[in-house]
């Protein structure tokens, strides 16, 4: 089974390592497209955010808006 059927992901964004900050979320859709790597290419709505996600779930972020890049991997959850 793949999880790369779902068309919406939530994307969570961990803060600074040893830090107790709020996590920043971002919800991104499938349009169609694939990235670089020839899996799924999801966006937010404004753009800022470009994401390709593997059949396994792995996520490749490519392009961020004022979200900085993270230090660990980021958290891709598949919503219905």
């Amino acid at each position: 089974m793949t999880t790369t059927a779902a068309t919406r992901w939530l994307l969570t964004f961990p803060g600074p390592q040893g830090c107790h900050s709020k996590q920043e979320s971002v919800l991104v859709e499938h349009h169609g497209t694939l990235g670089p790597g020839g899996h799924r290419l999801y966006t937010n709505a404004e753009g800022t955010v470009q994401v390709e996600i593997t059949d396994t779930g792995m996520t490749n972020l490519l392009t961020t808006g004022p979200l900085p890049m993270p230090d660990t991997p980021v958290h891709a959850q598949p919503l219905p």
